[in-house]
């Protein structure tokens, strides 16, 4: 069994540190910290790598030929070239000896460097740990240290390492690690690389918290608009930026819905955030060609953009902007707001999923009015808060004249365009405080908050009236019997008053139709 570098140093230094969780995208930048101890100053190091590069071809060449410029030699062990995740190409340098191992998944899961010269020593090593889901990013445990008799565990290990992989490599290793042991080890290079690995740590946690925190808004509420508004808000104060705003696309378009908005406080806001890109009045999909921008290019100077995809189409697209000089994006935090955009995507269809069911569960399927049980919770609704204030609450009941000869004469089809002809006429005639139901079979009601009895009958005349007198396309006109009722001056309880609505239109109906008629303490009131 081949032990990784990570396991090595955990078994036999276990004591002596403790892992530290981070993103992949942190031990990256850590990794370079460690190149960046070489270059910078210009150190003649032997230095052992490894790591599946899955990255840009080009920097990944530009990075191994800086690195091979200046150390002594690089020992770089990668997967081989039947990795499918692997992009980089090691290209002629004569300072780097590259080993393609097959199993190298099943070895290193996560990269490692060592750094070994006469002023400086040190290594970093990694693995990673069972993935979260699909929505959140790899987790890593890391370890670094600068002590030489630690290091040293390492250089041994690898050496066993490129002895089997090529043996006669080994003597040359050998060469290598003897002109690069350390004699006199700076403490300014191991004291300034540990203070970067300590801010790099801080600032991963700071926006590790940051996500945290918009799981949490998101897991304890289905409030759409809270929702976005605390991750624009938690993402533009992670991100010290100075603007940052969540545009949502209607559903089913590129149009724009609603937009959240978060500003530095006490900073003027004298740009404009990004416009949304110009659709064709139809979502984009992936046959668009609208994909989240590569690494590549979301790591630039100037707003950060990405979009919230869910199920390969886009819905919406979260923006930051900074305007400090020279500010770029990194990785953290492109990786942060990439995480929060995949969550809020999944949160948004979530609520908009949940809204849908809502509204399926309390409206009539075919009339797109409130249905029986939603009429149920409301008329109790309404009755306890006319107590609670001391105010009324009035129903009108109606129902549709002759639906049946309809049916019979003309067809049910003809029957439910009818229906649904009367359901446009009430939505359209009443206040938008009043509540339109469908009661059942050719019956409606309309619930008045606040509205004695006097402005009932008022309002159910001027609804009986639009009835009449607005042509029904299919058979030319169509009429309704109403009945008034008002709480509590004619029912004490709501049970009451929907009796009392439902006698004073049957009243109406024997009255001949076409009519309204009311109910006081029982006695049946005539409307002229």
């Amino acid at each position: 069994m081949i032990y990784s570098l990570f396991n090595v140093l955990a078994n036999q230094h276990g004591e002596e540190f403790a892992p530290v969780r981070c993103s992949e995208e942190t031990i990256k930048r850590l990794v370079r910290y460690f190149e960046d101890v070489v270059t910078e100053n210009q150190l003649s190091a032997l230095i052992l790598e490894g790591g599946c590069q899955n990255g840009s071809p080009s920097r990944e060449a530009e990075r191994l030929s800086r690195l091979c410029s200046t150390a002594r030699h690089l020992y770089y062990f990668s997967c081989d070239a039947r990795c499918e995740r692997r992009t980089w190409i090691s290209g002629e340098h004569e300072r780097l000896t590259a080993f393609g191992e097959k199993d190298y998944h099943n070895v290193e899961t996560g990269p490692f460097i060592l750094v070994m010269d006469p002023r400086f020593c040190g290594l970093l090593a990694s693995r990673a740990l069972p993935e979260g889901g699909a929505n959140h990013p790899a987790s890593y445990e890391m370890i670094w240290t600068f002590d030489p008799n630690v290091v040293y565990t390492g250089i041994e290990f690898l050496m066993a390492r490129i002895g089997c992989l090529n043996p006669p490599e080994r003597e040359t290793f050998s060469s290598f690690l003897n002109s690069s042991t350390p004699h006199s080890p700076s403490l300014r290079l191991a004291l300034s690389l540990t203070t970067k690995l300590t801010m790099l740590m801080q600032r991963q946690n700071e926006l590790e918290m940051a996500t945290n925190r918009i799981s949490s808004a998101i897991s304890s509420t289905l409030d759409l608009e809270s929702i976005l508004q605390t991750a624009v808000e938690e993402v533009g104060r992670a991100l010290k930026a100075r603007r940052s705003a969540l545009v949502l696309w209607q559903e089913g378009t590129s149009r724009p819905e609603g937009m959240s908005v978060y500003e530095r406080p006490g900073d003027p806001s004298t740009g404009e955030v990004a416009e949304p890109p110009e659709g064709d009045g139809r979502e984009p999909d992936a046959c668009d060609g609208v994909e989240a921008p590569g690494w590549e290019e979301v790591i630039t100077p100037g707003p950060l953009e990405v979009p919230l995809t869910y199920r390969t189409s886009v819905i919406g697209v979260l923006v930051v902007e900074d305007d400090t000089p020279g500010r770029n994006w990194e990785d953290e935090e492109v990786l942060m707001v990439r995480t929060v955009s995949d969550q809020l995507a999944i949160a948004i269809s979530h609520a908009r999923l949940f809204r849908l069911v809502q509204t399926q569960a309390m409206t009539d399927s075919l009339t797109g009015l409130y249905n029986h049980r939603y009429f149920q919770e409301r008329i109790d609704r309404e009755t306890k808060l006319a107590d609670r204030n001391d105010d009324s609450v009035s129903l009108i009941l109606l129902d549709l004249d002759h639906l049946k000869r309809i049916n019979d004469t003309q067809g049910h089809r003809t029957g439910d365009a009818a229906l649904c002809h009367v359901a446009r006429l009430m939505q359209s005639s009443v206040r938008e405080v009043d509540i339109c139901a469908r009661y059942g079979g050719e019956e409606f009601v309309v619930i008045l908050p606040q509205c004695g009895r006097d402005d009932a009958i008022n309002v159910a005349e001027r609804l009986r009236e639009t009835i009449a007198s607005t042509p029904f396309h299919k058979i030319g006109q169509v009429t309704a019997s109403v009945g008034v009722a008002s709480y509590p001056d004619a029912a004490k309880t709501k049970e009451e008053l929907i009796e009392m609505a439902d006698r004073a239109m049957y009243l109406a109906k024997a009255a001949g139709r076409n009519r309204v008629r009311t109910l006081m303490h029982r006695i049946c009131s005539e409307v002229i």
